[in-house]
């Protein structure tokens, strides 16, 4: 493609909000710019503005790879301010991750690159159509630039970014993909900075499909604010409240004293834009053994994985700290999903070859204790070599094309192709018992992916901050109890059941359809998805969050009219509008309903991995008592019982109504069109008497 080159008008704008959207199809090679308002209202930004794009422009859903796909990168609305977390930015397009449909879907990416690009003066930039040879986008603020990148194309994530920065500035931000994006890996990231990436989705094969190596933008605005002074003083209140129960310093104290010997330094740094309070680890100083290059950048979320170094079934090798950094920032570098590989293809792998079904890969025997076969594990699954061809599109994918331990497979794979996540069954990296996980297990029913952002609000809160929680510990001089959860489940849900250990199905659909709309809110305001919304507390003895004598809930809503100016009261009703076309757009798709949500309740009915202490007995899910919770979070959410699907009345009181008939004949249409589904088998538990879950559920309490 030549280089095109042509300069965005403006619109009338106003607080948070810059009233356009960058529009680039590269099949034509043409740029121009809608505005935004007042959808962007209407739907905040970010997924929200993405799927009321995607309902206008899509009334069928179209392949992943399809060069009609529209790559969306969507700030939300309070990025590029003050606003406390708000850096983060949601991708959005049609996934090739997803399973048994390629959902429309979304991604979250923090560090720089969504602030900059509000500063440039858009709201979101959707890319569609396919260019012959690699390209990459420049925006500078009015100016955009499509221009080649056969230079860049071979890159790996890093390398690409400080090319950019080389030819365009050092404050350039980009979104890059690696080798595994070129190759149309179905887990491939779009990565910016070292470590924030886009992980699950596959949106990296996306941009891959379309020959678009890299979006690299230089803004140099301020996005105006409603009270800006208001802004900054929730910023520094929030910063204080949260701080308390974050705080990294004593571990990285600890870290840099095992780090002295290899000559790496370890720190803490933000991972978002307009963070205040830091805590995720970075590191420099070592030297890498996979490539030549000094190591640099973060560990995040499941990286130290790599390292292995559990007793069990899965996890049973043992790397030093050095080599998992390694592979961590190799991965990274290809541009691979560290959960779909550390989470689910390495449990599958590692479990079928001990039930002796496989035992090499590529010629090489699987030796997780190796960083030289880690390393062409990730090579060849990057540029889709051999086996790594068929594991390149995940491991639900991987088990079924290379017919392996299909059946192994399912145990680490709840739902929609992804790997579990805050389930307590298939995944062993989120520690969390019954009662709780029926919240998750909720989420992961309604969701297009993996429930993140839903089940973080609710599950990870109560194991973090509860008595069995991780923080338990460092707050011992004034604990949280049960009467203490109990008592918030009160303020929070209305019940005392919602933070009940002993509770069981009573009460579970009320924190379940909260957390849905909270989801909408933490990503499209944005906020930290694992600190919003602020529930629990260590300075009231209630235990408690408030923030400047702002219930910690409603803090959201106060971010929101000091960016806006707009009430509170419509935050919230623009979220669950958000939500209600989100499943509209499923539902006319590919007629999603009840029935295709109940797929994931397999996934649930077996033993769970750990137990409640206060219980002391295993528990799965009992069908027979989750059917109910299902029908309590539908009638919540103004959804009908039996289809699944938002009323004609809940639309118009979301003035969604236009949308109804639409709806209901592109369901009809999807149904019509698209082979009915197999039922979903049982799903078997091969870590019966696994040491794994010595702390959970010993072999002979699982028949």
């Amino acid at each position: 493609m030549k280089a095109i080159t042509a300069t965005m008008e403006r619109f009338p704008a106003t607080y948070a909000w810059r009233n356009r959207i960058l529009r680039v199809d590269l099949s034509d090679g043409r740029i121009w710019v809608q505005p935004s308002l007042p959808d962007a209202q209407q739907f905040l930004g970010a997924r929200g503005l993405a799927a009321k794009i995607v309902w206008d422009e899509y009334p069928e859903p179209v392949d992943p790879f399809d060069p009609r796909n529209p790559f969306m990168v969507m700030p939300g609305t309070m990025t590029g301010t003050r606003s406390p977390y708000s850096g983060r930015t949601n991708v959005c397009a049609f996934s090739p991750q997803g399973a048994p449909y390629s959902w429309f879907s979304r991604a979250s990416i923090g560090a720089d690159w969504g602030a900059e690009l509000k500063k440039a003066g858009y709201d979101g930039i959707v890319v569609t159509g396919a260019s012959d040879t690699p390209v990459q986008i420049v925006i500078r603020d009015d100016e955009v630039s499509v221009l080649p990148a056969d230079d860049l194309w071979g890159l790996d994530t890093i390398d690409t970014q400080e090319a950019t920065q080389a030819a365009w500035g050092k404050n350039v931000k980009t979104l890059a993909i690696g080798p595994a994006g070129e190759h149309l890996s179905r887990i491939a990231t779009v990565q910016t900075a070292s470590t924030s990436v886009a992980g699950q989705g596959g949106f990296g094969a996306v941009m891959g499909s379309k020959k678009l190596k890299a979006i690299s933008v230089i803004g140099s605005d301020i996005v105006p604010v409603a009270d800006p002074e208001r802004l900054q003083s929730l910023y520094r209140a929030v910063g204080n409240e949260v701080r308390g129960f974050r705080q990294r310093q004593d571990g990285m104290r600890s870290l840099n004293e095992r780090l002295a010997a290899e000559g790496g330094k370890a720190r803490v740094y933000p991972c978002t834009n307009a963070c205040p309070t830091p805590c995720s680890t970075y590191i420099s100083g070592m030297r890498s053994c996979v490539i030549d290059r000094k190591l640099e950048g973060g560990l995040a979320c499941v990286s130290g994985i790599f390292g292995g170094g559990k007793q069990g079934l899965a996890y049973d090798w043992q790397l030093p700290f050095r080599d998992m950094f390694d592979l961590n920032m190799y991965a990274n570098r290809l541009g691979l999903n560290h959960w779909d590989i550390l989470v689910g293809i390495i449990p599958w792998l590692r479990v079928s070859q001990k039930s002796g079904l496989v035992d090499s890969f590529n010629g090489q025997p699987m030796d997780w204790n190796s960083l030289e076969f880690w390393a062409k594990f990730l090579h060849d699954m990057a540029y889709r070599e051999g086996m790594g061809d068929a594991i390149a599109d995940g491991g639900w994918r991987a088990a079924y094309t290379l017919d392996l331990g299909v059946e192994i497979m399912r145990r680490y794979y709840t739902g929609w192709g992804y790997s579990g996540h805050w389930d307590g069954h298939a995944a062993f990296v989120n520690h969390i018992v019954y009662p709780f996980w029926i919240v998750g297990a909720l989420h992961w029913a309604m969701d297009t992916r993996d429930p993140a952002s839903s089940t973080h609000g609710y599950v990870q809160g109560v194991m973090y901050y509860g008595p069995f929680g991780f923080n338990a510990a460092r707050h011992a001089h004034s604990p949280i109890t049960w009467d203490h959860m109990r008592g918030i489940g009160e303020k929070v849900y209305g019940r005392a059941d919602t933070l009940d250990p002993l509770s069981g199905y009573e009460g579970k659909a009320i924190p379940g359809a909260y957390h849905a709309k909270r989801s909408v809110m933490k990503d499209c305001l944005p906020t930290d998805d694992q600190v919003f919304p602020l529930i629990y507390g260590y300075n009231d003895e209630d235990h408690f969050m408030r923030v400047d004598g702002i219930d910690g809930p409603d803090v959201d809503g106060h971010l929101f009219q000091a960016g806006t100016g707009l009430d509170r009261a419509e935050f919230e009703r623009a979220a669950e509008r958000v939500l209600n076309m989100e499943r509209a757009v499923g539902i006319r798709h590919w007629g999603r309903d009840r029935k295709i949500d109940e797929r994931v309740i397999p996934s649930f009915e077996y033993t769970e991995n750990w137990v409640n202490p206060e219980i002391g007995e295993a528990k799965a899910l009992d069908r027979a008592q989750f059917m109910p919770v299902m029908d309590e979070y539908y009638q919540l959410l103004g959804w009908d019982v039996e289809t699944g699907w938002p009323t004609r009345a809940k639309l118009e009181s979301l003035d969604l109504g236009f949308i109804y008939d639409d709806m209901v004949a592109g369901a009809k249409a999807a149904k019509e069109r698209l082979p009915e589904l197999p039922p979903v088998e049982p799903v078997k538990d091969i870590h019966r008497g696994d040491p794994f879950r010595a702390d959970g559920v010993p072999a002979s309490e699982e028949g």
